[in-house]
């Protein structure tokens, strides 16, 4: 077990936008959290990333608590993520915003910078290796030196993935990977995705296309106005009658 949510709670004012949601996520599997639309699902994320913190519960990263942690705290620990409108620096360069990711990895301060020190340069091969490496991964390499503001949609995806692979990451948390993707584009993101496992890397996902998450994910969790409603495998979560008639319906059967 390389995560694990124990009656997590967040509330909004009088609004309870998650309540007691327990859960886990095994080293090296692909977890999916589904649900509609105010569900919870990305609280959750906020929740587990730092963005917000918890009103109650806790969360353990390999046995140890992170809640109420910063955000680069948590990253460091080994937690990254993508967002459902993609966070790129679109001026840079596509290799300079994995340089910049890989900023959390290393230990010059200022002065280093200012002066171009050995370790300011060590670090600079360092982040410059692993951003080339990462490029590979995810099959950007002929765009190294394009601006983000270039790349299609869909490769804009992949290098979000690729920035959250360049700070070394224990677990990947995706939200909504494919959002606004063709299906061409989608079945490419899913292989990346398959990818990122056998690389050993943890991922937890959330996504809205039931038929990729029912093809990539081992474990499914359903939030439903912020409980959790059902968990299990992607046959188990199909034969749930609830859970067909709420959010898989139409599309699933289709």
């Amino acid at each position: 077990m390389i995560l694990r949510v124990e009656r997590l709670t967040r509330r909004f004012g009088g609004l309870l936008a998650v309540n007691e949601v327990s859960f886990h996520v095994e080293k090296g599997e692909i977890l999916a959290i589904i649900g509609p639309n105010g569900a919870g699902k990305t609280t959750v994320f906020n929740l587990i990333s730092g963005l917000l913190h918890p009103t109650s519960g806790q969360i353990y990263l390999e046995g140890v608590p992170i809640a109420g942690l910063r955000p680069h705290q948590i990253a460091r620990k080994g937690i990254a993520r993508t967002f459902q409108t993609t966070a790129l620096f679109n001026q840079l360069r596509v290799i300079d915003n994995l340089v910049v990711a890989h900023k959390l990895r290393t230990t010059h301060g200022l002065l280093d910078t200012l002066f171009r020190t050995r370790r300011w340069r060590a670090d600079r091969e360092k982040s410059l290796a692993r951003a080339v490496e990462v490029l590979e991964f995810v099959g950007l390499r002929e765009k190294a030196l394009h601006p983000v503001s270039t790349l299609s949609q869909e490769e804009q995806k992949r290098l979000a993935i690729g920035v959250a692979l360049a700070t070394e990451p224990k677990i990947v948390l995706l939200d909504e990977p494919t959002a606004g993707l063709i299906q061409d584009e989608t079945d490419g993101i899913m292989t990346l995705i398959k990818k990122l496992k056998a690389a050993g890397v943890t991922v937890c996902v959330i996504e809205h296309k039931m038929r990729l998450i029912m093809d990539l994910a081992e474990r499914i969790i359903v939030l439903n106005y912020g409980n959790k409603i059902a968990e299990g495998t992607p046959e188990e979560i199909s034969r749930n009658d609830a859970v067909v008639q709420a959010y898989l319906g139409g599309e699933y059967a289709a």
